[in-house]
């Protein structure tokens, strides 16, 4: 008896959709095509093997950089202290800038102003140099930071200040600029 009423009912029910009925609603109106949207510059080239190098290098010599930022942060901090204080700072500034130098040192070689073109290529260059500068002030640190700490403080921090004038420079002009994007709009 089952089977005989879901026999019907599905019969009954496949005769009422064969049914079509006609919608007394007009089809809704296409819209219009999107304006054209407005063209972005093009994103940046992705960087090429040279550039990812110098980079790379930028890296390692940055954790040197900020190891004798350490050191001369500690030497000035303890100008107000006890003598002992200040020779463990002075003597810890010598050892900083050992290891720093073997970091730059040993980033340095990546860092190929070549890898970059035009006023990129300026920068990078200055990016080096102030590095180069920085290396040759670290040899000196080692060996007198013991002895005089305030005079190697002082002489590191224009190094570092000048470095970090060209680091700046340098990242942004790496960075793409936004104001030229939305001036474009």
């Amino acid at each position: 008896m089952l089977l005989g009423l879901v026999m019907v009912v599905t019969l009954v029910a496949y005769q009422q959709d064969t049914v079509t009925h006609k919608d007394s609603l007009p089809p809704p109106p296409v819209p219009a095509p999107a304006p054209a949207p407005v063209q972005t510059p093009a994103p940046a080239p992705a960087p090429t093997i040279e550039q990812i190098r110098y980079m790379a290098g930028l890296k390692t010599a940055t954790r040197g950089v900020a190891q004798v930022r350490d050191g001369v942060n500690r030497v000035v901090r303890t100008q107000q202290a006890d003598s002992l204080t200040r020779r463990r700072a002075a003597r810890r500034l010598g050892g900083l800038c050992g290891t720093a130098r073997s970091f730059i040192v040993s980033g340095r070689p990546k860092m190929q102003a070549t890898a970059y073109a035009d006023s990129m290529r300026v920068l990078a260059k200055q990016v080096t140099t102030r590095l180069d500068s920085l290396t040759s002030a670290l040899t000196t640190c080692e060996k007198t930071a013991g002895r005089d700490p305030s005079t190697v403080a002082t002489t590191l921090t224009g190094r570092l200040k000048n470095y970090d004038d060209a680091l700046l420079a340098f990242r942004t002009a790496l960075k793409p600029d936004s104001t030229k994007a939305i001036s474009q709009q």
